[in-house]
């Protein structure tokens, strides 16, 4: 990993290298690497060691890592700082009249008027609840 400061939107990550290979097994090696890679990978050009996945979540390269070891490959992780995805929306709640979570804030009037939301399925509006209901 580079000595230089993690920025605010990385994470710390890996890349998966893939190191070498049992004989005999090149086909499902092939097959495990379309699994995790975007890219056709030709085994006989291969120069090792081969980035199979750059720059992943921790979860990702340990997946990744699992599917080529299982398919006869032999890999390194390497650390790395990793863009974060976008933020993850905040929840939202479940529509009570259908059930769908397909809903969305309501804008209302005035400054003290409650936060709603509205159903995009079924088009009822609703009051947000403050907290989750324990229950």
């Amino acid at each position: 990993m580079s000595d230089r400061a993690r920025r605010s939107d990385e994470i710390l990550g890996a890349t998966v290298l893939l190191t070498g290979w049992s004989k005999g097994r090149e086909d499902e090696l092939v097959e495990a690497l379309d699994q995790v890679s975007n890219q056709r990978v030709d085994l006989g050009r291969v120069e090792l060691p081969f980035v199979a996945l750059p720059k992943a979540s921790l979860d990702k390269a340990e997946a990744a890592r699992a599917i080529l070891v299982a398919a006869g490959g032999s890999v390194a992780l390497e650390d790395a700082w990793v863009t974060r995805d976008a933020p993850r929306p905040a929840a939202r709640p479940v529509c009570p009249f259908c059930g769908s979570t397909k809903t969305q804030p309501y804008t209302h009037a005035g400054p003290a008027a409650k936060p709603s939301m509205k159903c995009t399925t079924c088009g009822q509006r609703f009051r947000a609840a403050a907290s989750p209901s324990a229950g």
